[in-house]
Order: C-alpha cells, then sequence, then structure tokens
C-alpha cells in the first residue's frame, strides 16, 4: 500500500514545489522564473490528462441488454445441485436488493463489515458489544436457507477500523502485554463465535496476515507482541469455542508468484505441521489497479489444494475500468470474471466464489477515494439494474460441468 501512496504522494509534493518555486520566482522576478513557469504549465497540463483520463465519468456500452436473458436464479440452482457456494457480501440488512437476490441468485453471504471486531463494538469500547445488525443478516440467511461466512475474528490493519483503537492504549501500558492481548484476543472470539454458534458455521479466522508493503508479515499489534504464534493461537481458540466450524486464513493478493507468495506458504506449512486446525484458505481478489494473471492463480489453487487444504475465492470484484481498452468493456470484465471463476469451479477443492457486493448500485469502491471519484466502478455480476452481466451465463455453464 505505501508505493500507492507514494505514487500520489510524491507527484503532489513536485506539484506544490513547483508551484511555491514558481510565486517566489514571479516575487523576486528570478531569472529562472520562465524554467518554473514552463514546468508548472508541463506539470499541470499531465494533471488535466491524468483527471480527464481517470476522474471523469465513462458512459460504456450495454450491448449485453440485447443478449437472451438468463433465467434468474438459474446459477445458484446449478450451485446448489453441485454443492458448490455463489456468494455475496451484504452491508446491511435493511438494502433492499438484499432481499431482491437473496436468496433467488445467491446461497451464501458474507456481512461485509458487521462481524468485524470494530464495527461490533459499542462506540469502540473492548467488551461492550451490539449485535442487532449482525443479527438481522444473520437471521434473515438462515431463514431463508443460506450460509453465512463471518467475516472476521482478527484482523490486525488499520487500527480503529478492523479491531478496536482501544486496544492499541491496553497494550500499550500493560504489565504483561503478551498475556493482556491473549487475554483480549480469547475474550472477544468466545464471545463473538459463541453468540453465532449453530449459526454461523464458517469464518475467516484471521484476515489478512500478509504485509501490503513486503514480502513479510504485517507487522501489527498482534505480530509485534506475541509473534506469528498470534495466527495459530486464533485458529485455536476459535476451534475450542466451536469445533464444527471450518475456519479459513482469508488474504489478498496483488500476484499468485512471487516472495509475498512463498511467504504466505511458509505459513501455511508451519501452521500444518504445528497441528493448527485450519480448513482452507480464502482468496480475496479484488482487482483494484490490474487484474490478476489467471495461469499464476490456476497455479496457486493447485499448490493449496496438494496441501489438503480447502479453497474459497472470498471477496471477487473487478472494477469495469480496467477493461477501459477493450471495445466492449462490458463483456470483456465477464469474460474475465467467467474465467476466473472457471478456474475456481473447476478444481475439487474450490468450494465457494463469493462476489464482494450484491451488485453494481452498492460496492466499496463507490465509496473509497480515489475510486469514489472514477466512476463507473461496476465491479460485479449484477448492474446497477439488477439484470445479470456477461459473466453470468459462463459462470452457469462452468458450474454445470463441475463434478
Amino acid at each position: 500500500m505505501t508505493k500507492y501512496y507514494l505514487y500520489t504522494a510524491i507527484p503532489a509534493i513536485l506539484f506544490l514545489a513547483t508551484l511555491v518555486w514558481l510565486i517566489v520566482g514571479l516575487i523576486k522576478r528570478s531569472k529562472y522564473r520562465w524554467i518554473a513557469t514552463a514546468l508548472f504549465l508541463t506539470e499541470l497540463s499531465l494533471l488535466a490528462v491524468v483527471y480527464f483520463k481517470y476522474f471523469t465519468a465513462k458512459n460504456y456500452s450495454r450491448d449485453y441488454l440485447n443478449d437472451p436473458v438468463p433465467k434468474a436464479g438459474s446459477l445458484v440452482e446449478i450451485a446448489n445441485r453441485k454443492g458448490f457456494f455463489i456468494g455475496a457480501a451484504v452491508n446491511k440488512s435493511d438494502n433492499p436488493v438484499f432481499a431482491q437476490l437473496v436468496p433467488r441468485e445467491f446461497n451464501s453471504i458474507t456481512p461485509e463489515n458487521q462481524t468485524k471486531w470494530r464495527q461490533l463494538l459499542v462506540d469502540g469500547k473492548i467488551g461492550k458489544y451490539d449485535f442487532s445488525e449482525a443479527d438481522a443478516i444473520v437471521d434473515y440467511a438462515l431463514k431463508h436457507g443460506v450460509r453465512v461466512r463471518g467475516h472476521t475474528l482478527i484482523w490486525g490493519k488499520f487500527s480503529g477500523h478492523t479491531y478496536p483503537k482501544e486496544l492499541d492504549g491496553t497494550i500499550a501500558v500493560a504489565d504483561d502485554p503478551a498475556s493482556e492481548l491473549r487475554k483480549v484476543m480469547r475474550e472477544h472470539i468466545e464471545t463473538v463465535m459463541g453468540h453465532f454458534k449453530g449459526r454461523i458455521s464458517t469464518w475467516d479466522a484471521v484476515n489478512e496476515p500478509l504485509s501490503m508493503d513486503g514480502p513479510y508479515l504485517d507487522k501489527n499489534i498482534f505480530l509485534n507482541t506475541l509473534g506469528r504464534s498470534y495466527i495459530a493461537e486464533t485458529f485455536k481458540i476459535a476451534h475450542e469455542v466451536d469445533p464444527e466450524a471450518t475456519l479459513f486464513l482469508n488474504e489478498q493478493f496483488g500476484t499468485y508468484k512471487g516472495k509475498h507468495v512463498e511467504v504466505f506458504f511458509e505459513l501455511l506449512e508451519w501452521l500444518i505441521e504445528a497441528g493448527v486446525p485450519i480448513y482452507g484458505v480464502g482468496i480475496q481478489a479484488h482487482n483494484i489497479f490490474k487484474t490478476h494473471d489467471l495461469d499464476a492463480f490456476h497455479q496457486f489453487i493447485d499448490r493449496v489444494a496438494k496441501m489438503d487444504l480447502k479453497v474459497e475465492v472470498t471477496e471477487f470484484d473487478a472494477r469495469i475500468r480496467l477493461f477501459d481498452k477493450f471495445p466492449d468493456p462490458y463483456r470483456a470484465q465477464g469474460e474475465y470474471m467467467a474465467e476466473y471463476a472457471r478456474i475456481c469451479i473447476e478444481n475439487p477443492a474450490c468450494i465457494g466464489f463469493t462476489l464482494w457486493g450484491l451488485s453494481d448500485a452498492g460496492t466499496w469502491f463507490d465509496y473509497v477515494p480515489p475510486f469514489s471519484g472514477m466512476p463507473p466502478n461496476d465491479p460485479l455480476l449484477f448492474d446497477t439494474a439488477l439484470r445479470p452481466k456477461p459473466a453470468y451465463s459462463p459462470m452457469s455453464k462452468a458450474l454445470e460441468r463441475r463434478p
């Protein structure tokens, strides 16, 4: 993530430095003011090009609307027959799209935020929980025979968003930080899993243990206090609380090969050798700045399967603007999405494919900068009018071929 900050911070600093140089030069009538003026105008022109290319709304042709409309629910109907999960993230219980598409089009849902540690707390206070919104989502799903994935028990990135900010202060002043953190972790896992026991049977036990900045584990409060054992301990506590729950290690990959990936497989091997009750690997598949190499993805899944672990694609989306250079961006997006899903579907170890949102009418890209200023994002399987997009039919065909 640091490199993306640099991509925006460095040009901004250079632009401001040039502007200051120009102003000072004009005031002092410096002989270099013409150089500063030329440089400033060049940078301003480049910024204008970037703005008009990436930050102005585009309107892509929707030729797919002329295609025969797939039978509503046909994808999930096949998924049910094949014992496969087609899922979506749900951002709130009163979202009208939730009731329209679940269970008609999805047989699995993931609360997008409502089962995360920080979001479960009242005013961010450790130990003070409010399960009302999470319960509303979970109860609706179970009433309609839909599986729920719990997301997530322990996630060390983004203090104050994924775990309570209060935890930082608590550990900082503790006489025995390791013991205190273990105590708080256990109480949290026992409380949350105990509350949902019998209702949520699949959990992302640990989320994003890898760093976004390099090929190593994320140097968060859990790693800094307990070392990598925090990952194993999370799985063991969760298994103690609910021995029937299937527990996943969930991670986002910018690429499926290289040093970053090797660190992840070393972690998996260590967990397995230590007898940790890990059931599978969750693959976050956010296509944010570029699409993924599908051959590398195929090899990655095969490698996980050979470790006798299950796989789920837990968070898929692919921004439409990544397909901007294609004659028909929506069809190109559909081909990519369907091929990504097919690789998962055809591998017996892969048991589910979850879109990170119900439809293009509601996606995290639309409210997180800079993507909120780069419409359209349209990264999902259903468009803003809840019509199936081009990936729908080929995904159905791939599922039909699944053993």
